[in-house]
């Protein structure tokens, strides 16, 4: 019986022992700027560096230059086709992200990506910390095409030339992101009812815009 006791008290011990968390994104992000060396960074060192964890973080770092009123020029369009192809890949339920030579070749300096990461990462870590596994069923692999489409969708919205839009429909891509990577389907169905909505107001002040457009030179021509 003693021997039954000694035995089961290591067994509890290792029960009750902690499980190892990862590392938040916020930190990951901030530790990828600082572990490197060298001016600039190349989009292939930074999808190599953190595609293992999944679509999720490559959508998040992908929509953040379009979160943060600063301007860095050149920014956004190094992230804009990277984001449009990782979310194809996402709708044809490919596990892991392949991009072109072409686009992981694409830098940015070193000054810059601290300056992105530095403004962002106090807000990602408040959103990270009521983030929870939740509504699993919203981050499975079918949920996850529709994700997909969906930030899809967005991102060509991004690259259209329509102002005051950048934020609004990067914010959801944001939101999905990080999401996914949580495995919190609450979020994604915020996320996704953003998205939907920033998608449809996105189209109708475009269409507004090119109709006035339309007129203006219209009215010249009479």
């Amino acid at each position: 019986m003693g021997a039954t006791a000694a035995k089961s008290e290591p067994d509890a011990g290792k029960a009750r022992r902690p499980k190892r968390r990862r590392r938040a994104v916020s930190k990951l992000l901030a530790d990828f700027g600082k572990d490197g060396q060298g001016e600039r960074i190349a989009l292939g060192d930074i999808v190599r560096a953190l595609a293992h964890r999944g679509h999720g973080l490559l959508l998040l770092l992908f929509a953040l230059p379009n979160l943060v009123p600063l301007y860095l020029p050149g920014l956004a369009a190094i992230f804009s086709l990277p984001l449009a192809v990782v979310s194809t890949q996402m709708l044809l339920g490919r596990r892991h992200a392949w991009l072109p030579n072409a686009v992981l070749d694409r830098s940015l300096a070193r000054a810059d990506y601290e300056r992105l990461i530095g403004r962002t990462a106090p807000y990602l870590g408040k959103v990270e910390r009521v983030l929870r596994p939740r509504l699993i069923g919203l981050t499975n692999p079918l949920a996850q095409r529709l994700v997909g489409l969906l930030c899809l969708g967005l991102s060509l919205l991004l690259a259209l030339p329509v102002p005051l839009t950048n934020i609004p429909l990067a914010l959801p891509i944001a939101l999905m992101g990080l999401a996914l990577i949580a495995r919190d389907g609450l979020l994604v169905a915020i996320g996704s009812t953003l998205g939907a909505a920033a998608a449809g107001a996105t189209l109708l002040f475009g269409w507004k815009a090119l109709g006035a457009a339309w007129n203006f030179v219209a009215g010249l021509a009479t």
